[in-house]
């Protein structure tokens, strides 16, 4: 009798911590990858949500010629590119509430990480009970015109003109939440200019950033 119970002291000596570190390993990696694959997925969804806005809302219908006034000389050389700031300004104003309506949507779009994944496991990545994720919006969305030059071919040059839009996104995962950035630059007009590109534009072009908006 004795012996039967020194046995199991020693069991539950030994076991029961064991147990313990067990419990605090797993736990940990859990939350550690669980955490990473949340912000990986929000950041991938945020990130379609403003390409898709500026993609199919703002830039489908936007030329070059309606964001810029090109001036040339008696000979057709181009001697100055001037920013349309009011259309530029507009077409910010309205990719902002494309994305901000798409962020507000995040909630519709919440997903489950199965367990096995969460875990690490190649093997069972796709197994075991999800665990909710949700995605919220968070902050105020902004966003910045910028361009670039650069050579396409023998005395041309291509100009670029794109949308960098910012966000923010709360991750919710059981017992945490996070905030991360979401950031994307997505071109909406270019063209070739042919000559040397006027040095009035190319002071504006140095800046990095022509015009911002954040949304209110």
């Amino acid at each position: 009798m004795y012996g039967r119970r020194s046995r199991f002291k020693w069991f539950i000596i030994i076991f029961i911590p064991l147990l313990v570190a067990l419990y605090l390993f797993v736990d940990h990696n859990l939350e550690r990858t669980l955490n990473e694959i949340a912000k990986s997925k929000a950041q991938l969804t945020g990130q379609e949500i403003i390409t898709r806005a500026v993609n199919e809302k703002v830039a489908l219908k936007t030329e070059y010629q309606d964001l810029v006034v090109v001036h040339k000389d008696g000979e057709g050389r181009i001697v100055l590119i001037q920013p349309n700031t009011v259309k530029i300004n507009r077409m910010m104003a309205e990719t902002l509430l494309h994305v901000e309506a798409g962020f507000a949507e995040l909630e519709k779009q919440n997903f489950s990480i199965p367990l096995g994944q969460a875990l690490g496991s190649r093997i069972f990545a796709g197994y075991g009970p999800g665990i909710k994720v949700r995605m919220l919006p968070a902050g105020q969305v902004s966003a910045d015109f910028i361009d670039s030059f650069e050579e396409a071919g023998i005395n041309q040059t291509r100009h670029l003109m794109s949308l960098r839009v910012s966000g923010r996104i709360k991750v919710v995962v059981p017992f945490n939440d996070e905030e991360i950035d979401v950031k994307m630059t997505v071109p909406v007009a270019e063209t070739i200019v042919v000559g040397q590109v006027p040095q009035t534009y190319m002071m504006l072009k140095n800046q990095g950033k022509i015009l911002g908006l954040s949304a209110d």
